[in-house]
């Protein structure tokens, strides 16, 4: 093991202490009324040791945003006022990395793998890898299925992102086998998606969207790349590159804004070379139909490794969850804390 995996697996092994010794905590249930006139400030400094949290969705249930945990497999509440309260439970020993609130199907979407666990020696390889979307209530936290992804692959899977169109189909990518899967809302899978245009050697399909179009966009982490899938139902999905006018170093979580636009989160985590750029959230909008798309917008981001973005009624909000730390064993700026800041 070399010396940055080495010292990944130290923090981890924190990390685990720390959750161990918290203990369990009870789920945090939805309110009896909502909030609509809540102010947010404009970033909230998140203290929750050893979360880490990857992934971000606005839960417009609580008024609340939902962060999932790369170190502990858990989904959390977090409030207005930084407050981190747990509502899905560690289901196994994973990291849960993208989540997307279904509230048309009162569901709650999480990827989940042990990928991280394993590259770390923190899990035994001769297991079959745990890869999958847990499907969980939003009321409760409650699981209500795990579905198992890229089972059998050749390659070591590891899901990323995920979303749901207005029927219940989920859609997730897989950045190491290069494919996006459809599984159906009683929860079978019902097609991989497959593009040479996907294949890569590093970090490949990443950030999922569903648009009110009726297609799917997908980004391409390591070339910065956008892709639109159109009839993604059918038995013969229809994969075309968005022409970028000026594509973004990578594109990791992606959102759709209520007026059609994109916001794409880049940075340079899994990029070879170490740190090689500036962490930017960009906007792109089409006229189109999302066949080319402009950039109208970019932001230099100001904390480090931006992963992710939810789009809220109180703006856009970028997560930077301090994964360096557990990828490469570099220690986080901002210690036990998380940020997450709108755009």
């Amino acid at each position: 093991m070399d010396p940055s995996a080495q010292a990944s697996r130290r923090a981890l092994l924190r990390i685990a202490a720390v959750a161990t010794a918290g203990g369990a905590l009870a789920a945090v249930p939805l309110p009896a009324h909502a909030h609509p006139g809540r102010r947010f400030p404009r970033t909230l400094n998140v203290t929750a040791p050893g979360l880490y949290p990857e992934g971000v969705a606005w839960d417009p249930r609580r008024e609340a945003f939902l962060v999932g945990s790369s170190a502990q497999g858990t989904v959390s509440v977090v409030r207005a006022d930084g407050s981190v309260t747990p509502l899905v439970t560690p289901f196994a020993r994973v990291s849960v990395l993208g989540i997307h609130v279904d509230a048309r199907h009162d569901r709650i979407l999480a990827t989940y793998t042990d990928y991280f666990l394993r590259r770390l020696g923190m899990v035994d390889p001769t297991l079959p890898p745990v890869n999958g979307v847990g499907v969980f209530s939003l009321a409760t936290g409650a699981p209500q299925r795990l579905v198992p992804v890229s089972a059998g692959s050749p390659v070591e899977p590891r899901v990323n992102d995920v979303t749901a169109d207005r029927r219940g189909d989920i859609y997730v990518t897989d950045t190491e086998i290069d494919t996006v899967t459809r599984i159906t809302r009683d929860g079978e899978v019902a097609g991989v998606i497959t593009d040479d245009r996907f294949l890569t050697s590093g970090t490949g399909p990443n950030g999922i969207a569903h648009h009110p179009g009726g297609f799917v966009l997908v980004g391409k982490y390591d070339e910065g790349r956008l892709f639109r899938i159109d009839r993604p139902r059918s038995a013969r999905p229809r994969v075309s590159e968005v022409r970028l006018d000026r594509p973004p170093v990578s594109v990791d979580g992606i959102a759709v804004r209520p007026d059609g636009s994109l916001v794409v989160v880049a940075n340079d985590l899994s990029l070879p070379g170490g740190r090689t750029s500036r962490d930017s959230v960009l906007v792109y909008r089409s006229t189109d139909h999302w066949r080319s798309a402009r950039l109208v917008r970019e932001h230099t981001w100001p904390f480090e490794d931006p992963t992710t973005v939810a789009v809220t009624p109180h703006g856009e909000y970028a997560i930077s969850g301090g994964l360096r730390e557990i990828l490469t064993g570099t220690p986080s700026a901002t210690p036990g804390q998380f940020q997450l800041r709108r755009r």
